[in-house]
């Protein structure tokens, strides 16, 4: 059925309202029936057409001043109501339904007949057939359970005034109002009282009367602790026909005291991150000072000294000594700089295989005895931040020399595969127990058989961070009792 609106010449719009073309013959019977027939369009929110007792039953002296009046609906519910609705006209379906309409501002409810009709720009329009009397509806049932549905939810639901009286509420609402002595006393905003702070309270109803609905957390009057998730949406009574609110409450103390814990375990987190910042800023200033004088001081020694002479070998121990514990302290900082967010990640392009022989250099000569197996082939240039690679490679040669036997060797391998250099390092040592390798790279987790070992549990987790930053990964295979290997997989960045 097509339909727009235009006037006969001729017509009497007071005796009869205008017939669309299309399908006119259809809506001049539709005109002589005695049930209110109308037209509206949902996109513009007003009536395009409607019989003579359409236009009584709205109360409009013609169809022009029934088409003028902006239909567009107060409450959001009736706004998602009519949305609803369009979507099952859309898909074919003709429904019955009891709907409350507020001709001037009086709330009459009808049983409707609503069908889809099709407007002759292409866009779906409503055609509703409003009964008189009641009819016999086939899915009455739906709203006989909608209503049960209210009364049986364990969530408060309310109606209220616009001035703050009651008007219904469901059992659980009604419960709540006898647990704190509520009463609905003419001339008092008696939904304000409900509160612990009622000016919250009233900002709450103003912000939903103007904008639609509104929101809040809202702490409840009485001597116990609740606090109640409150949601306001604005509607028309269907008995008055006055501006009034569907009030929904929720009790979520449990859920508010354990976001207020979180929050102040975040704070407290933060505290301790920035004490922490601010000691490790302050300490390594305080070592890096008297390293700086040591390191100065054994330069100045071993060139005075005889080249080759004992005094100049041991200047140049020191000054060795001393670079060792600069870089333990810029680890040890570069660990805490995770936490932060601050990494300063600056990758340029490098070759990765001189960086395994300084790692490997820097080990033999804290650890002479211990016996190293080094396999490194010709590799691919790669995108490096050679400062955190180190880092890298420090920390998995120092754990494997660390957890394994000093008479066993540390295999390093550095080579190319499928797109990718892979730097691995393998030791004979204690391995890690099958159970906790999920947990291998969590900050501050050290496995149960690592124990009796020096370390922080910090090294693996930045290890990860650091292989992130650069598009790699870090791995590891692993048997209890027999040993580790550790892989390291970096891309190799397109030519050009």
């Amino acid at each position: 059925m097509r339909a727009h609106r235009h006037r006969p010449e001729g017509q009497n719009s007071a005796q009869a309202a205008d017939l669309p073309p299309g399908h006119g013959d259809a809506l001049r019977l539709l005109a002589l029936v005695d049930r209110a027939v109308w037209i509206y369009d949902f996109d513009h929110v007003r009536m395009i057409w409607a019989n003579p007792a359409g236009l009584r039953f709205w109360r409009a002296e013609s169809l022009e001043a029934l088409c003028a009046r902006d239909l567009n609906p107060t409450a959001l519910g009736t706004a998602e109501r009519l949305e609803n609705l369009r979507h099952a006209l859309a898909r074919g379906e003709v429904r019955s339904e009891r709907w409350t309409f507020y001709p001037q501002g009086q709330p009459f409810q009808r049983d409707c007949r609503l069908h889809g009709v099709a407007l002759e720009d292409g866009r779906m329009a409503l055609l509703v057939d409003a009964a008189d009397a009641p009819m016999q509806v086939a899915d009455s049932s739906f709203e006989t359970r909608a209503i049960e549905a209210v009364r049986q939810s364990a969530l408060m639901i309310s109606l209220l005034s616009e001035g703050g009286q009651w008007l219904m509420h469901n059992p659980a609402a009604e419960a709540l109002i006898n647990r704190l002595h509520g009463t609905n006393l003419p001339g008092l905003d008696n939904f304000a009282t409900l509160f612990a702070h009622p000016d919250e309270a009233i900002a709450l109803r103003a912000r939903a009367l103007e904008s639609g609905s509104a929101e809040a957390t809202l702490r409840m009057a009485g001597p116990s602790f609740r606090m109640h998730e409150v949601t306001l949406r604005r509607l028309t009574d269907p008995v008055t026909g006055r501006l009034s609110l569907m009030v929904s409450q929720a009790d979520v103390t449990r859920a508010y005291r354990a976001e207020r814990r979180l929050h102040k375990a975040l704070a407290r987190e933060r505290t301790i991150a920035e004490t922490q910042r601010q000691f490790l800023s302050v300490t390594s200033h305080d070592f890096r000072t008297p390293l700086s004088v040591i390191d100065g001081s054994a330069r100045r020694i071993a060139r005075l000294a005889e080249p080759g002479s004992v005094i100049a070998e041991r200047a140049e121990t020191i000054r060795d000594t001393a670079r060792r514990m600069t870089e333990a302290v810029d680890r040890t900082l570069g660990w805490a700089s995770i936490e932060d967010g601050r990494v300063d990640f600056q990758p340029e392009r490098a070759n990765i295989r001189p960086m395994v022989e300084r790692a490997l250099l820097a080990q033999r000569s804290v650890h002479p005895h211990r016996p190293f197996v080094a396999e490194l082939d010709d590799v691919p240039d790669l995108m490096l931040d050679q400062v955190l690679v180190l880092r890298v490679l420090d920390n998995l040669i120092g754990n494997a020399i660390k957890y394994s036997p000093e008479e066993q060797p540390v295999r390093v391998r550095c080579f190319a595969r499928n797109g990718e250099v892979m730097v691995s390092v393998t030791d004979e040592g204690i391995g890690i127990p099958s159970d906790e390798l999920s947990k291998l790279f969590n900050r501050f987790f050290r496995s149960s058989n690592a124990r009796r070992f020096k370390g922080s549990g910090v090294g693996l987790h930045a290890a990860r961070f650091y292989m992130e930053l650069h598009g790699g990964r870090i791995s590891v295979k692993t048997t209890e009792g027999k040993g580790s290997t550790f892989t390291l997989a970096f891309p190799v960045p397109a030519k050009g």
